[in-house]
């Protein structure tokens, strides 16, 4: 028989506990234990770092600050990204040449210029007489980016299925709009979901370079932070954890969709007893 695997609510919430326990175990130290300890110690230099650099003058608060920021950036950049990379596969696919050729002209170049000359051309140039939250600046420039990367997904998996299935679709009676909906699309959805994951991911990580635009986000707390403390390590490390887990949970929350969308994983499920 295979071995019952545990499900992502539990693996998540297994997670969540043990950081818990650590940080709580951190922070409930008193003076005297700390005394008893060696100063040469590696947990009693761990406590000491994590005290310096998250607990004293409240500095967990601009963690906390960056993580909302970075959580926010990522989330609204991706759903614009691909409602946008929608339209521009829309237009690459579209028998109109002029159209076709803005779109390929789209792709070329947002695939071809580095993410932060980019970003920073948005924010010192096309909104540089502008009064806007380089927030938003950033979420436009990230969707953008991904916008291009999508299409090219979104083309690659609509021109997978067969064309015998819109034909069939259209014989059926089916509008085009409805083959489209109901047969082209589900097929695609499930085909592109792991490169979308990969891309997905990325985008995340690419985030950690609003810091040029005068964006706080958790590198930039990290920034801030060792500037006051004068301890790189420990701010780099936290933030470099902080944004695995963030990369880890869209993951899981992307796996289970995927699953949802999985004709042999809903059969699975209905054959469960």
């Amino acid at each position: 028989m295979p071995k019952p695997r545990l499900t992502v609510k539990q693996r998540s919430l297994f997670i969540v506990a043990g950081l818990l326990l650590l940080l709580l175990s951190s922070c409930q130290m008193s003076a005297a234990s700390q005394a008893s300890v060696a100063s040469s110690s590696p947990f009693a230099a761990f406590v000491r770092s994590f005290q310096s650099n998250i607990l004293q003058e409240n500095r967990y608060l601009l963690i906390l600050d960056g993580l909302k920021v970075t959580v926010m950036i990522s989330v609204f950049s991706t759903l614009f990204g691909t409602f946008l990379g929608a339209l521009v596969c829309f237009m690459r696919m579209s028998r109109n040449r002029l159209l076709s050729g803005m779109a390929k002209l789209y792709i070329a170049i947002l695939r071809g210029t580095p993410v932060l000359v980019f970003l920073m051309l948005m924010f010192y140039v096309v909104f540089a007489s502008v009064d806007i939250n380089p927030v938003i600046v950033s979420v436009i420039a990230f969707g953008m980016n991904f916008a291009a990367y999508v299409a090219e997904i979104y083309r690659a998996g609509i021109t997978s299925i067969d064309k015998g299935q819109s034909e069939a679709g259209i014989a059926m009676g089916f509008t085009k709009v409805n083959t489209f909906l109901f047969i082209i699309l589900p097929q695609t959805v499930q085909r592109i979901l792991p490169v979308y994951k990969g891309e997905f991911i990325s985008l995340v990580k690419m985030t950690s370079v609003v810091g040029y635009i005068a964006v706080q986000d958790l590198t930039k707390a990290s920034d801030i932070i060792r500037s006051r403390t004068f301890d790189a390590f420990f701010p780099l490390l936290m933030v470099a954890i902080l944004y695995f887990l963030i990369s880890w949970v869209l993951m899981l929350f992307l796996e289970y969709l995927e699953r949802l969308v999985d004709p042999m994983s809903k059969r699975a499920e209905i054959a469960r007893p």
